[in-house]
């Protein structure tokens, strides 16, 4: 079996990547879907964490302090503004009326950070515009990460990358997602409906809705060119 320099682990699943080790991780929080408090906990543990805006609210509530807050105040509650300004974080407050959104502002400031990874949460849930804003953002900084909470999780494979994912909990659904006009030398294997070499196109995005191959609990991922977007779903309840 190939030996990866750098993994990424999470409560559900484990990173494997033909790279460099990254010099930190980064642990984000939005103003989505709140995730649930423990997988939260779990997972910010040990990462430095970033809250934007609402995403504070959960913070609080799950009984983290994080590092930075940044924001417009818009829609993280009054009291928790409060509890941060009485904390150790550091508030990056803006106006409302700006150019860019706070999760954009959020990541310019991780995306100074040299080899950094970044688990965004509070992502998911919500108004589609919110959620697209936030994955094209992503995807068009140069922040190194995934998307991910309790029941979804997305990671982002840019021209030339590929990972492996080994997982402790069988997905309801594999899926990749072509967010460039077009990716070639796509492949996809541990699935029920492998893909070898294959070009997806934005416009026709039929390699949906996959799931695991008998006994399998790794799935693997390999994008030629373009930007990909592998993803996976736990949970499809109130989604």
């Amino acid at each position: 079996m190939i030996r990866y320099p750098s993994i990424i682990s999470l409560p559900n699943l484990r990173l494997y990547f033909h790279q460099d080790i990254f010099a930190e991780e980064y642990f984000m929080v939005a103003g989505g879907r709140t995730p649930e408090l423990s997988w939260l906990k779990t997972s910010a543990a040990g990462r430095t964490l970033y809250c934007v805006d609402h995403g504070a609210d959960a913070c609080r509530a799950a009984g983290l302090s994080p590092s930075f807050f940044i924001g417009d105040g818009d829609s993280a509650g009054e009291d928790t503004l409060k509890w941060l300004q009485s904390s150790n974080a550091e508030i990056r407050r803006y106006p409302p009326e700006k150019d860019k959104t706070d999760t954009q502002l959020a990541l310019e400031l991780v995306a100074k950070k040299k080899d950094a990874f970044v688990v965004l949460s509070g992502c998911f849930g919500g108004r589609f515009d919110h959620l697209f804003s936030l994955l094209y953002s992503f995807v068009g900084s140069s922040v190194r990460g995934c998307l991910a909470d309790e029941r979804e999780f997305l990671f982002v494979l840019r021209g030339g990358e590929s990972v492996e994912i080994e997982l402790d909990a069988v997905p309801q659904s594999v899926s990749l997602l072509p967010l460039s006009p077009e990716c070639t030398g796509v492949s996809l294997s541990g699935v029920h409906w492998p893909l070898s070499g294959a070009g997806l196109r934005q416009d026709n995005p039929y390699a949906v809705s996959n799931r695991l191959a008998s006994a399998e609990n790794r799935i693997k991922a390999e994008n030629g060119s373009g930007i990909l977007a592998f993803y996976l779903c736990w949970n499809e309840s109130d989604i």
